[in-house]
């Protein structure tokens, strides 16, 4: 089986997350200037509130594991 690229992994985790009602963002940080700002990704709620992610702290792999959790708990 083929791996997905990490863009593709991104858009799967956006649709899912879309039909919860999350929104996933991805830091645009270009420079170390922020420190509040790691590079990661952040997740929020359809009343603009922060899931998780405050700093842009989440990898890939804890986007999908939220999504997973998501996933459990609408089942």
């Amino acid at each position: 089986m083929l791996s997905m690229t990490n863009k593709a992994r991104e858009s799967r985790a956006r649709r899912k997350l879309a039909k919860d009602y999350y929104v996933l963002f991805k830091s645009r940080k270009k420079k170390n200037t922020d420190p509040d700002d790691l590079g990661g990704y952040r997740i929020v709620d359809c009343e603009n509130c922060i899931e998780r992610g405050r700093n842009f702290d989440l990898s890939l792999d804890d986007v999908e594991d939220f999504v997973k959790e998501m996933d459990i708990i609408s089942t």
